[in-house]
């Protein structure tokens, strides 16, 4: 009996401990600011924005692009299946404008796959490619910085891509806002430096040309970007992230944002269970794949904590407080937190200040509904999520 009691504290404790650590390390590895480069000469690009019924947001988008461009680049706006006017603001603007209409099969990843057919016929030009989502604010000189690194590093880039929560924005907008910087940007930078690669996460994307014209972007796909990500890696590609180039998305309302969250935690996690075992299979040949795959098997913060807290108090229970297998995860809990608090501070300060964590607690409710609905209403398509004005 204490044999098996023995087997199930240590098997809790990795099972918990495990995927807590891989957020630990990433998070301390990733948490300060990288110095900034000087960048190389600049190849021509052409930026392609999908943009689905974005007619309230796609000027400012438009506008912030354009003004990157350089004679030779051009920005290409895919309107996907559009019953409002973006076509024709984004046209009015100076963008070239291909419209595609197709009801049935719907999602960024068909709008993406439409561009390449548009890129391969007409435009020979172009040595890179950058994805722009048309709800996206690019900063300024970031358009080149991402053609440079594509075309330097000979690989498929990730900006600094990340949501900019409106300073009169409530506590679980905010504290959403930040948890996705720690997914994209910190331990996107932690990773790299840990295993030499990183993942795709939408906008601010750039490719080579060659790259990208033998892609073939999965359709109907919740995360179509993190599934083109793995699908490069597997193929032997590079990918990195670039965080000098920043892109920034308007928050939602609290209900956009659950919208907006159910959707990418869902498909992150169905991902997961497709990606995994590839991942580690590959990893016999590239072991770096091996740290791909464990930071996949590290499932959305708020499930993670819940899921080590019950791991503890079950260690606990079968081991007691100095038993090694308990003071193994504990140690994983203190680390994550040591990485997550050092995070906040090179990065969060702004936005999360100290009055708004005593909320946490409030999200941690908020979201442990969309949580449980990937067992009972698990999100299969996609929808657009509506932003804040």
């Amino acid at each position: 009996m204490a044999l098996l009691g023995s087997v199930l504290a240590w098997g809790t404790a990795a099972a918990a401990g495990l995927p807590t650590a891989v957020l630990a390390l990433e998070c301390l590895a990733g948490a300060h600011r990288r110095p900034a480069v000087a960048t190389t000469e600049t190849p021509s690009f052409i930026v392609v924005m999908p943009a689905h019924d974005e007619a309230a947001g796609i000027e400012a988008s438009v506008r912030t692009a354009r003004a990157q461009l350089r004679e030779g680049d051009e920005l290409l706006v895919v309107a996907d299946n559009c019953t409002d006017d973006t076509a024709q603001r984004a046209r009015a603007l100076g963008a070239t404008v291909i419209e595609r209409c197709d009801p049935v099969l719907r999602g960024k990843g068909y709008a993406l796959e439409f561009a390449r057919g548009f890129i391969a016929r007409h435009r020979p030009e172009p040595r890179t490619v950058i994805v722009l989502d048309a709800d996206c604010r690019v900063s300024p000189g970031s358009l080149p910085v991402l053609a440079a690194t594509a075309a330097v590093r000979d690989a498929a880039v990730q900006g600094r891509f990340l949501l900019d929560a409106p300073g009169d924005a409530g506590a679980i907008v905010r504290i959403s806002s930040f948890a996705f910087l720690i997914k994209n940007l910190v331990r996107q930078q932690g990773l790299e430096r840990l295993s030499g690669a990183a993942l795709l996460h939408g906008s601010g994307m750039a490719f080579p040309r060659a790259m990208f014209l033998n892609m073939r972007w999965p359709g109907g796909s919740l995360v179509e970007d993190l599934e083109m990500g793995l699908d490069l890696l597997l193929a032997g590609h590079r990918v990195v992230v670039e965080p000098r180039a920043q892109v920034l998305s308007a928050t939602s309302t609290v209900e956009g944002t659950g919208s907006q969250r159910r959707r990418w935690e869902h498909g992150m996690m169905q991902t997961a269970g497709r990606y995994v075992p590839r991942l580690l299979a590959g990893a016999l040949r590239r072991p770096a794949l091996a740290l791909v795959a464990l930071d996949l098997m590290v499932p959305p913060t708020v499930l993670l904590g819940l899921c080590s807290l019950a791991a503890s108090a079950l260690v606990l229970a079968l081991a007691g407080p100095t038993s090694t297998p308990f003071l193994a995860l504990l140690a994983t809990q203190v680390a994550a937190a040591l990485g997550v608090s050092r995070a906040w501070g090179h990065h969060g300060r702004d936005m999360l200040p100290l009055s708004v964590l005593r909320e946490i607690p409030g999200y941690v409710f908020w979201k442990m509904p969309l949580i449980a609905q990937f067992v009972t209403r698990r999100e299969r398509q996609w929808n657009r999520t509506e932003r804040l004005p």
